[in-house]
């Protein structure tokens, strides 16, 4: 059953393709709404819990962005110091941090599927049949761990080069040599050049496919931004008694499309992630 691993992703999925705490605070209050009846709309029947909690995960995940109704809440001088402390801001190596995370999030994710193909093939077609399953498994976990301990500095120089090595030559035997055991060798050596391209481009492409977790949290809060700077503009020289009305309509309209298209991707990116990343990488039939 892999509603255990999907349902925790797709409610961290779903709330970092919102990436707004305000909007998480809207859909946990529509939820309950649904739930209670207090709105009736066929097409949202039975599903109000499932709605509050994508909310509450959205609201939490956009503390953590710092993002809430379009609002930089890092550059929010009445927002509480400590809570900033919590935020993912700033730049990794040059790159967004928040865009970092996302890659990281899915290369953790295609790790997961890979682990689960194996141990889910070998239970099914036997170790035997299975080598350079985990023999890739073998070397994508090992290359992560010992990049890890590298920036570390954990282990010594000859440490490190001798866990490589090791970590060559076992993966190695197992994707190009025993891929097929009782195959000709050169036969598995070819079988395995093939497999190492198809791996390579695939897993490249799948990884970067997770940027849209980044890209869509950024593009709803540029949007919610911009609606607040053109209402703004109509109260730029101080409300009065007709000011407030143009400056009311841009925000509720702004915004309510806005949390529209938002809720719109952040159901089928995530889908797409589980369905087509996921699935994939699973071993799925």
């Amino acid at each position: 059953d892999p509603t255990p691993i999907l349902a925790p992703f797709y409610l961290l999925f779903f709330a970092m393709c919102m990436g707004d705490a305000g909007y998480g605070l809207i859909l946990i209050l529509f939820g309950l709404g649904v739930t209670k009846k207090w709105i009736n709309i066929d097409m949202f029947k039975n599903i109000g819990p499932l709605i509050s909690v994508l909310g509450a995960g959205t609201l939490v995940v956009g503390l953590v962005l710092g993002t809430a109704f379009g609002v930089s809440l890092a550059d929010a001088a009445w927002y509480p110091a400590v809570l900033k402390k919590f935020m993912i801001t700033g730049d990794i190596a040059g790159f967004p941090a928040q865009m970092v995370l996302a890659l990281g999030i899915g290369v953790f994710h295609i790790c997961l599927a890979m682990t689960v193909k194996a141990i889910g093939y070998t239970k099914r077609f036997g170790f035997k049949e299975n080598i350079s399953t985990w023999g890739w498994l073998i070397l994508i976990l090992g290359g992560i761990i010992l990049a890890a301990v590298g920036m570390t500095e954990i282990l010594s120089p000859m440490a490190m080069k001798i866990a490589i090595i090791v970590l060559a030559v076992v993966s190695g035997l197992a994707i190009y040599i025993f891929n097929t055991p009782g195959r000709n060798p050169l036969m598995n050596i070819g079988s395995g050049l093939w497999d190492t391209y198809n791996m390579i481009t695939g897993i490249l492409g799948d990884v970067l496919s997770y940027i849209r977790l980044y890209a869509l949290g950024l593009a709803g809060g540029m949007l919610g931004q911009a609606f607040n700077i053109l209402g703004g503009m109509m109260v730029s020289d101080g409300f009065n008694a007709i000011n407030w009305l143009p400056f009311a309509i841009i925000l509720l309209l702004g915004h309510t499309l806005n949390l529209a298209m938002s809720c719109l991707g952040a159901f089928v990116h995530p889908l797409r992630l589980t369905f087509v990343e996921y699935f994939k990488n699973a071993g799925y039939e």
